[in-house]
């Protein structure tokens, strides 16, 4: 007899889950991904990685499901397309330039790169290479031409990509103002968003002093979930690769 309780039960929630996403065709869905690519051997990191025909496939799946693939700077307009979903790459690898910018033209996507101003052209020095080998980071060069495409946007992380959750409230907030700063007057890029990553010690209590307002701009989270339209100021997110970020996508098919 427990047995169908526990079974009401689970088809009850599912039921109920299902419901709450097919009534908001409009909540924002934001993935997030990390590196490109085969992960290395001597990489302990394995699950930053996703291989570019992955990324290919949620292309796909995206497309045949009818989602539109949004900027930052579009979530907070009155008239929202169906399914909005936002592509978000951390870190500013260059493999973004190499495997997943002629995807976005293929399939006519957007996306938006979030990278710290001090390491542009340099290597990702914020991992330790004992545990994951150091990769190669978008150059200038690179981020002109894909602002220019009209196709990627670009936010900000710490200035120096460190976990802005384990500084001080003060410097987390100088940190992430003045990449801010830096990606507009020295790079000539418009940063659209920010994003708390990588994020360890969470606290949405302490957020806010933490954070400012950063001229409002949406911020990303490490707060797990799709964000119900006309709330996107601090986002909920989804790890790519994850079961979470597949039924989500599923559930608003």
């Amino acid at each position: 007899m427990s047995n169908w309780i526990y079974t009401a039960c689970a088809l009850g929630f599912a039921a109920a889950v299902y419901a709450f996403f097919r009534r908001s065709p409009q909540a924002l869905v934001v993935l997030c991904y990390e590196k490109i690519g085969r992960a290395p051997k001597k990489s302990r990191l394995k699950q930053e990685w996703t291989s570019a025909k992955a990324v290919e496939r949620t292309l796909k799946t995206l497309s045949k499901r009818g989602f539109t693939t949004v900027f930052p700077k579009d979530i907070n307009h009155k008239k929202q397309p169906a399914k909005p979903i936002l592509l978000a790459f951390m870190g500013g690898y260059q493999s973004f330039y190499t495997d997943i910018f002629p995807l976005l033209q293929k399939y006519k996507a957007k996306a938006c790169v979030f990278l710290a101003q001090e390491y542009v052209g340099a290597y990702n020095a914020w991992q330790n290479p004992y545990l994951e080998p150091w990769q190669n980071l978008l150059t200038e060069k690179q981020l002109k031409e894909l602002a220019d495409s009209g196709l990627v946007s670009f936010g900000a992380v710490d200035l120096k990509a460190r976990d802005i959750t384990r500084l001080p409230a003060e410097e987390a907030r100088f940190g992430l103002e003045e990449n801010l700063f830096r990606l507009k007057e020295q790079l000539r890029l418009t940063p659209q968003a920010a994003a708390c990553w990588p994020a360890k010690k969470w606290n949405k209590k302490t957020a806010p002093e933490m954070l400012g307002s950063l001229d409002n701009l949406p911020i990303l989270t490490p707060v797990t979930g799709v964000n119900p339209a006309g709330k996107n100021g601090l986002l909920k997110t989804l790890q790519a690769n994850s079961l979470r970020a597949r039924w989500a996508v599923w559930l608003r098919r």
